[in-house]
């Protein structure tokens, strides 16, 4: 039994090695995704998990080619309540979930970098469950804010539970950024040069 659940924490350690959310279809993967929280309801509150699934950060320079019909028009809510559409073509975008521990180490690396990046990113908030209030959200966005020392990024929120799989469908977080004549998108946690090379 022990050695079932070893090789159990063992796999998932190894599919969350540098971001929160499923890689692929299979149903392994899947379940993989479940038991890391992407499909799971959160407690309404902000907990700082910067401590937890701390693997590293990636070194690799691997974005994917991003879908303009995708990324051209994602619509928001702002703080105040206002809609809002973004496209990635004018801005980087920023997916992130307020429990996913990458996300939370990737906001506190870009607020320790922001001097160096010459385009910041919109950060969509999304990962919430069904029937959060933007109020709640945005409560939740000024903890986080406050408790890890966030620089003041612009942030916005998409409160449909299905964003996270529309928008960052290998999980958070996940950085959506023209480059060249292409959309490109970045997913998991990485070394503060890729971040960089991403937003210049």
């Amino acid at each position: 039994m022990r050695r079932t659940w070893t090789w159990m924490l063992v796999s998932l350690v190894a599919v969350l090695a540098v971001g929160c959310g499923a890689i692929g279809q299979s149903a392994a993967r899947e379940q993989a995704a479940k038991s890391s929280g992407r499909d799971r309801a959160h407690p309404l509150v902000f907990q700082n998990l910067t401590g937890a699934m701390n693997e590293g950060q990636d070194p690799r320079w691997d974005p994917r080619p991003a879908s303009s019909g995708l990324y051209g028009a994602v619509t928001v809510w702002t703080a105040s309540g206002r809609q809002e559409v973004l496209t990635a073509d004018r801005q980087p975008l920023l997916f992130a979930a307020y429990w996913c521990p990458h996300c939370q180490r990737t906001l506190q690396l870009l607020t320790s970098i922001r001097h160096r990046l010459k385009r910041m990113p919109v950060i969509v908030n999304v990962g919430y469950p069904a029937g959060t209030s933007l109020q709640t959200a945005v409560r939740i966005a000024r903890e986080e804010d406050a408790a890890l020392h966030l620089a003041p990024f612009e942030e916005v929120f998409i409160l449909t539970p299905s964003a996270g799989d529309r928008y960052a469908p290998l999980g958070y977080p996940t950085l959506v950024f023209r480059q060249g004549n292409a959309l490109w998108s970045l997913y998991g946690e990485h070394r503060a040069e890729i971040w960089i090379r991403a937003l210049s």
